[in-house]
C-alpha cells in the first residue's frame, strides 16, 4: 500500500494524535537540520506535544538562537525599567514584531499581485506577431525574437545551474551523514 494524502484537520483520536506528532515532529526537525546544514543558517523550533512537553531544536544552540532573535528586536527603552526584567519588555517586543510581520505579509500580497498582473501582461504581449510563421517576420521582429528567446535560454540554464548545485549539496550533506566523504 503507498502513501495517501491526508486531510490536514485535527486528529481526534488521542494515541493517534500523538503518533502523528511524534513522526511530524522528527520529520520538521530532520528538515530543520537539513535547512542548517545547507545554508549555514542558524535557527530554533519549539513545539509543544499534545500532551504539553516541549520539544526542542536549535542550530547552533536554541538559546543562542533565541537571544539573537530577542536582540533584533531590543528598542533599548529604558521606560519599562521599573517592571522585572524582561516582562516589561516583552509585550512592545511582541507588539513591534506582529506589525513587522503583518507590514510583511501586506507586501508579500502586493508582490503576488504584482507578479500575477506582469504575468498577464507577459503572457498577452506580442503573441500574435510571433505566431506568424518565422518567413512572415521582418528583421527587426526577428531579432526582437532571437533576444527574447535567448533571455528565456539564460534563465533556464541559471536555473539548471541552481538546481544543480542544490542536488550537490544534498549529495555532500548526505555522503557526510554516512561516512563516505
Amino acid at each position: 500500500m503507498g502513501r495517501r494524502k491526508i486531510k490536514m484537520e485535527m486528529v481526534q483520536d488521542m494515541n493517534t494524535r500523538q503518533v502523528t506528532f511524534s513522526k511530524r515532529r522528527t520529520g520538521l526537525f530532520k528538515k530543520a537540520s537539513e535547512l542548517a546544514t545547507l545554508c549555514n543558517a542558524e535557527l530554533g523550533i519549539v513545539v509543544f506535544s499534545p500532551g504539553g512537553k516541549p520539544f526542542s531544536y536549535g542550530k547552533p544552540d536554541l538559546d543562542s538562537v533565541a537571544d539573537r532573535f530577542l536582540k533584533e528586536y531590543d528598542d533599548n527603552d529604558d521606560s519599562d525599567s521599573g517592571d522585572e526584567e524582561g516582562r516589561g519588555r516583552t509585550r512592545p517586543k511582541l507588539k513591534r514584531m506582529s506589525e513587522r510581520l503583518d507590514t510583511l505579509n501586506q507586501e508579500i500580497e502586493a508582490e503576488k499581485k504584482r507578479g500575477e498582473k506582469a504575468q498577464e501582461k507577459l503572457e498577452s504581449a506580442g503573441d500574435g506577431r510571433f505566431k506568424k510563421s518565422i518567413e512572415a517576420l521582418t528583421l527587426e521582429e526577428l531579432n526582437e525574437y532571437k533576444d527574447k528567446l535567448e533571455t528565456v535560454h539564460d534563465r533556464v540554464q541559471g536555473e539548471a545551474s541552481r538546481i544543480q548545485a542544490s542536488s550537490d549539496l544534498v549529495l555532500l550533506s548526505n555522503d557526510k551523514k554516512s561516512g563516505l566523504v
